[in-house]
């Protein structure tokens, strides 16, 4: 990829916390295979020196910065991008890494589409197994739908939007409409990003897939954990809550009048936060009585049955 002007091509945002040797092994990768990338590396007041090893790394091309407090990977997210040039915007987290051909397909990705997403290869790496999704053409979008009806179609039917990290965004779009994650927020801010990203756009925008997994996700590491944050219901109703409120924003602040037809569709979205949080509970770690504190017999049952037939 050769540089072809003073404003990098891509900005590659990374947060990290205590993982400075997998940090130092992506950032070599970026480096190696787009070497014109703008990385920024954003620390959350790492405690094992994961600071001071990857400030080694930086260099006109990788940016270190240094939160002066612990406050989450959302408010480091934030702080890169107030950093970021490029044209367009890459998020990823630094305990995981990508395929070779990432940036490549992901640039081809987004030419004339509002967002380019890629598939995800999760690898559990206590088992020493992995799945790939979002591997299979998603749905074709419907004519009759507009932009948004089509975004909660594709919640529904897949979980390719839900994740910040799978994705390359235009950076302008991001700049301009001065886009940022919630940092109030511990369950669903990457959702509620890229559905924001996503309401700047109208509705002859598209998004454009790369059935491929690009992203490789490391679940097990000690960042990787899942947190008590996916077990209680009101976290899943205020992700449904969010949903309603964006449907009922303008990009620009304003209100619009939600269409019956969007609403529907909302509500099945709901239904598929419900079913998802009780997998979530159901296949946590925690005791069965620990389990009834978040849902009921019958709803664990359910979850329980549910992951048995998968």
């Amino acid at each position: 990829m050769k540089k072809t002007s003073k404003t990098p091509l891509i900005s590659v945002i990374i947060p990290f916390f205590n993982t400075g040797l997998s940090l130092e092994g992506l950032i070599k990768q970026i480096s190696k295979i787009c070497p014109d990338a703008e990385i920024i590396c954003v620390d959350d007041k790492s405690t094992d020196g994961s600071l001071a090893r990857i400030k080694k790394l930086a260099n006109d091309k990788v940016h270190v910065i240094a939160q002066k407090k612990n406050q989450g990977s959302a408010a480091a997210r934030n702080r890169g991008i107030t950093e970021a040039k490029g044209k367009y915007i890459v998020f990823l987290d630094s305990d995981d890494f990508i395929r070779d051909d990432f940036f490549e397909k992901m640039l081809s990705c987004i030419n004339e589409a509002a967002l380019g997403v890629c598939g995800i290869r999760q690898i559990f790496l206590k088992d020493n197994k992995f799945v790939d999704k979002f591997t299979k053409e998603p749905k074709a979008r419907n004519p009759k739908d507009n932009w948004r009806e089509y975004i909660l179609k594709s919640m529904f039917n897949g979980a390719e939007l839900y994740s910040s990290v799978n994705k390359i965004y235009l950076g302008d779009v991001i700049r301009e409409n001065n886009l940022r994650f919630d940092e109030k927020l511990n369950f669903a801010e990457d959702t509620k990003f890229v559905l924001d990203y996503l309401a700047c756009f109208d509705d002859d925008a598209k998004i454009n897939f790369v059935c491929e997994p690009l992203y490789f996700y490391n679940y097990g590491t000690n960042t990787s954990v899942v947190a008590d944050s996916s077990l209680r219901w009101e976290n899943w109703q205020k992700s449904y809550d969010d949903i309603i409120a964006w449907l009922g924003r303008e990009s620009d602040g304003g209100s619009r009048v939600i269409s019956r037809r969007e609403l529907r569709l909302a509500k099945k979205l709901r239904t598929r936060f419900k079913i998802s949080h009780l997998l979530a509970v159901a296949r946590s770690k925690k005791s069965r009585e620990e389990k009834l504190k978040y849902v009921n017999k019958f709803e664990l049952l359910l979850g329980e049955l549910v992951l048995k037939i998968r």
